[in-house]
């Protein structure tokens, strides 16, 4: 699924995800799966700068757009 991400420009993602519920939020876990890294190598890039981070009390939140924009240049 992530090389068929890849392929699509920004109005083609809408309409992939159009059908499908998709939060602002992500946690740890589901960020990490849709980047296609481990928790922990997110926790390595949140440390490092690279993807912006919201704590809401002790979890850590991250932004679907945040990722999207992290995965889209990854596979640049």
């Amino acid at each position: 699924m992530n090389s068929i991400l890849h392929s699509l420009n920004l109005n083609d993602l809408k309409k992939f995800f159009e059908n499908q519920n998709i939060r602002e939020w992500l946690t740890t876990k589901e960020a990490a799966h849709f980047l296609g890294v481990t928790e922990n190598a997110l926790r390595i890039m949140v440390y490092r700068n690279q993807i912006p981070v919201y704590k809401f009390g002790r979890r850590l939140r991250f932004k679907f757009l945040d990722c999207l924009t992290l995965f889209n240049k990854k596979g640049s």
